[in-house]
C-alpha cells in the first residue's frame, strides 16, 4: 500500500535544492521534472545551477536517493549529467517535458480541463494521480489507471472518466495504486514499503557518523564516530533528521 508519505506533488519537488552527499555540497536546484510519456513516470530532474547559461543539467531518477520538503539528495555530483550526455533527452523534450497545464480529453474528444498538479510514486517516479482544473465544475482528480495516452501537452483518458474521477477522492487518502508491469496495461497492485526508503537505508548502513547529529529537543540521537544500524536509522527518520544523517556520514 503506498501512503502519502511516499508520494511526492510536482510543484513541492520543483525549486528544491540538490544535496550530493560525498562532496557535501549544493549542486543546483530543481528547475522541472521531465517526464517519460511512454511509460508515464518522471524520468530526470532538470538540474539549475551556477552555469544554467552552458546548458542544461539532468539528474537522472534512479540516482535520487531521497526527496525530503527541503531537498533532494542525490550521492555524487557526478550523477548530475549534460543535457548532451543523454541521448533520449531529446526525445522526452519534444513528447513535452511536462504534464503541468496539459490539456485533458478523453477518447470521443470531451475536454475535461488541464491539469494543474499531479502527484508520482517517490520510489520509481510513477504518476499515480493527477489534479484538473475543470471550467464551470469542481476539480477532477484522475487515477493513471484513468490515462490512455500521455502526449505533448495533451492526456488521453477514457470515456466517462469525469463520474470516476468525481468519485476519486472518495478513496482514503492513505491509500493509492502502483503501476505493475507496463504503464498502459492498466493493472494495479497495492505495493508495501517505499523503495525509495530501501535505497537509502542501503546506502546508510555500514557507514561512520561524521558528525553529531542532535533531535530539536536536544537530546544525542547519533555521536562522531557512530556506525549506523536499521536502529540508528530507525531512531533518526522518527526525529526528522533523516537528511542530516545522509549529508554527515563516510564509508568505513
Amino acid at each position: 500500500m503506498i501512503g502519502v508519505d511516499n508520494m511526492k506533488a510536482m510543484h513541492d519537488v520543483e525549486g528544491l535544492p540538490v544535496i550530493c552527499v560525498r562532496e557535501g555540497i549544493e549542486c543546483g536546484r530543481v528547475r522541472k521534472l521531465l517526464i517519460n510519456c511512454y511509460e508515464g513516470k518522471v524520468q530526470y530532474l532538470i538540474i539549475e545551477d551556477e552555469e544554467w547559461y552552458l546548458g542544461a543539467k539532468l539528474l537522472p531518477f534512479d540516482k535520487v536517493l531521497g526527496i525530503g520538503s527541503h531537498a533532494v539528495i542525490t550521492e555524487s555530483r557526478e550523477n548530475i549529467l549534460h543535457f548532451s550526455q543523454v541521448e533520449e533527452a531529446l526525445d522526452l523534450i519534444e513528447q513535452g517535458m511536462s504534464l503541468e497545464d496539459a490539456r485533458v480529453y478523453t477518447q470521443r474528444g470531451e475536454y475535461l480541463g488541464n491539469v494543474q498538479e499531479y502527484y508520482f510514486d517517490e520510489s520509481d517516479g510513477r504518476i499515480v494521480r493527477c489534479q484538473l482544473y475543470a471550467q464551470n465544475q469542481k476539480d477532477l482528480e484522475l487515477n493513471s489507471s484513468q490515462v490512455v495516452t500521455y502526449g505533448n501537452g495533451i492526456l488521453i483518458v477514457s470515456d466517462g472518466v469525469s463520474d470516476g474521477a468525481d468519485n476519486a477522492g472518495d478513496k482514503p487518502r492513505g491509500e493509492v495504486y502502483q503501476l505493475a508491469g507496463n504503464a498502459d496495461d492498466g493493472q494495479y497492485k497495492y505495493k508495501g514499503s517505499s523503495l525509495f526508503e530501501q535505497k537509502q537505508r542501503r546506502f546508510l548502513l555500514g557507514k561512520r557518523v561524521t558528525k553529531r547529529i542532535m533531535s530539536e529537543r536536544g537530546e544525542l540521537l547519533a555521536a562522531e564516530g557512530d556506525i549506523v544500524t536499521e536502529e540508528l536509522i530507525d531512531k533518526i527518520k522518527a526525529e526528522g533528521k533523516l537528511v542530516e544523517l545522509t549529508m554527515n556520514i563516510e564509508a568505513v
